[in-house]
């Protein structure tokens, strides 16, 4: 049984308890085993195009799939920002081929309602709206119980409590902006990891990175590029910062679902696609194919089990099960092809094993 330490006692400040796992007298910090649950890119509607807000203010979205959203943390990758007013200037007027997205405030409690305990603003739709409106979606996140991360200078590290102990939990979100920590600096990455490790008795890093659509389901060997934009070498900075102390690293962008490999035991999740993403999102085909990471590790970070479970989006109706499993028939192809010795094992279930 572990005492807490000064400097994780400090770092215990940065995220509240949960709610319903306030601290109590007699708590001690002896870790236990971690629950969480991952899902990819999250846009509850934007008031920006037309009918690009769901009907009954949103509250079947998450309906058919609030049961798998469940863990001691469930986190989500907010794409966009909470706004009821303004415009955005990040795209030239007419433009076809660029994206601002302005979730109206209201709509941000169906993601407390469905379950989320935590936020990742490390995207490239963060800052849609700019800097004023990117503190403003954390201010209400916060409110609503959530915890942001990703923004820059901004980790996670959340207390959970259970039966008098605690275990120490941190997130960090890495993008390729500068309102976030950078990806595409290696060094930076892997000293930002390592100085987050000693804090925290499980940590988990999360990326926004990759080319985009639905010809992106393979991970390549080198870097990555939207148009001329750079996106990473995502195999490499992975691998670097699993090495640099995180006990798993969980991916987003490419707007569809990538393969999973074990690096020295610990996985790699390379993207959970879209998620919810309720208007301006193409769903074709493997677009929509999304899931729910549901993922279990031991009181130290070590991998115990997995599984990814088939789900699709519908049209202007939400996330739903898929009994066709056309999202676990992905994983385990593209996995096979890319990561034919470092590959997870993926059951018929969705059940992640190493290989």
């Amino acid at each position: 049984m572990r005492r807490l330490p000064f400097g994780a006692l400090l770092a215990a400040l940065i995220a509240p308890p949960l709610a319903g796992q306030a601290a109590g007298a007699g708590i001690v910090h002896d870790p236990f085993p971690i629950r969480l649950a991952f899902t990819g890119d999250i846009n509850l509607g934007t008031r920006t195009i037309e009918d690009g807000l769901p009907p009954d203010s949103g509250r079947g979205l998450f309906r058919q799939v609030d049961s798998l959203l469940r863990g001691d943390l469930v986190v989500g990758n907010f794409e966009g920002v909470l706004s009821d007013t303004g415009s955005s200037s990040k795209c030239a007027p007419k433009s076809t081929r660029c994206y601002a997205f302005a979730t109206p405030t209201w709509l941000a409690a169906r993601l407390a309602e469905a379950g989320f305990t935590h936020a990742n603003l490390a995207n490239n739709h963060a800052n849609d709206y700019g800097p004023d409106a990117r503190r403003h979606t954390e201010e209400t996140l916060r409110g609503l119980g959530l915890t942001p991360y990703g923004p820059l200078g901004q980790v996670a590290i959340t207390p959970v409590f259970r039966d008098g102990r605690m275990t120490l939990v941190g997130l960090v979100g890495f993008a390729t902006y500068p309102h976030t920590y950078n990806l595409l600096d290696l060094a930076r990455s892997v000293a930002i990891v390592d100085s987050v490790r000693p804090l925290v008795d499980v940590l988990v890093v999360t990326f926004h990175g990759g080319r985009e659509g639905s010809a992106a389901v393979r991970t390549p060997t080198g870097p990555e590029f939207l148009g001329k934009e750079p996106r990473g070498n995502l195999r490499r900075w992975a691998r670097a910062v699993l090495d640099a102390g995180a006990d798993a690293v969980v991916g987003h962008g490419p707007h569809v679902l990538r393969g999973v490999e074990f690096h020295q035991g610990k996985p790699i999740f390379y993207s959970l696609g879209n998620f919810l993403t309720y208007r301006g999102f193409n769903l074709d085909g493997a677009l929509g194919q999304t899931t729910i990471l549901d993922l279990e590790l031991d009181a130290g970070g070590g991998f115990l089990r997995a599984r990814m479970p088939a789900l699709v989006q519908l049209p202007q109706v939400g996330v739903v099960p898929d009994s066709t499993g056309a999202a676990i028939a992905l994983l385990r192809r593209v996995t096979k092809l890319d990561f034919p010795r470092t590959g997870a094992r993926i059951g018929v279930d969705g059940a992640i094993s190493p290989p």
